[in-house]
């Protein structure tokens, strides 16, 4: 199966699993349904278009940024393990791809059988590089396995990253300081929009995690 195919196949795996209606790739396009009707194509390269059918529905311009977010995730890891060279390494049950290695870490993934999806892992190597220990396994999720081997090679210091939970507790003081503070000025205005977007993007479940927080919040008893 070539790779455009394979990104389809996972791109309209993952919007399924989003709840989200995909057609069957035509003329190397993915279309999108709404309401039974295409309202987006998604290409080969992960370029999402708005169709004439969704010029006017406020509902396919919110779906637009959900589906492109989506298609650029899974392009980058879709292309990413079918191109990569297979990891040799004693041990291995599974063939996985080597996606990247540096300062004793190896970050490597693999498709999963039977359209299950992919698989992502952080290993590190032996002594003398000929197998791999101590993974750590990352279903789907690339970016928190790329984080990983950022700091598990050295590139990166932990102390550099917010964890999804600091960064949903960041959100929601913004959410505070812009509602019930004082005025910002303009230039921590922009600071703030543009730490939100940062946010947004990088917890993609933020409404949930914002949501479960709520309703942990402790009750006072009047």
């Amino acid at each position: 199966m070539s790779l455009e195919n394979k990104y389809f196949a996972e791109l309209a795996r993952r919007l399924r699993a989003a709840g989200i209606t995909a057609g069957h790739p035509e003329k190397n396009r993915l279309t999108v349904l709404l309401n039974n009707q295409p309202v987006l194509s998604v290409s080969a390269g992960s370029d999402v278009f708005l169709l004439p059918a969704g010029s006017n529905q406020p509902e396919a311009s919110e779906l637009y940024h959900k589906v492109a977010q989506t298609a650029d995730e899974v392009y980058a890891y879709v292309e990413a393990v079918q191109t990569a060279p297979l990891l040799h390494a004693s041990g291995l049950s599974e063939k996985f791809h080597l996606l990247a290695d540096f300062g004793g870490a190896v970050l490597a993934g693999r498709e999963l059988e039977n359209g299950w999806g992919y698989q992502f892992v952080t290993w590190i190597w032996d002594h003398d590089r000929t197998g791999v220990s101590h993974g750590h396994y990352y279903e789907e999720d690339f970016q928190g396995a790329k984080q990983d081997f950022a700091v598990r090679s050295g590139l990166i210091s932990k102390a550099q990253l917010f964890s999804p939970e600091e960064l949903t507790q960041l959100y929601r003081a913004t959410d505070y300081l812009l509602d019930e503070g004082p005025e910002p000025e303009d230039g921590q205005l922009k600071a703030l929009q543009t730490s939100r977007t940062k946010i947004e993007y990088t917890v993609p479940d933020l409404a949930e995690r914002l949501e479960q927080s709520q309703g942990q919040e402790p009750q006072m008893n009047l």
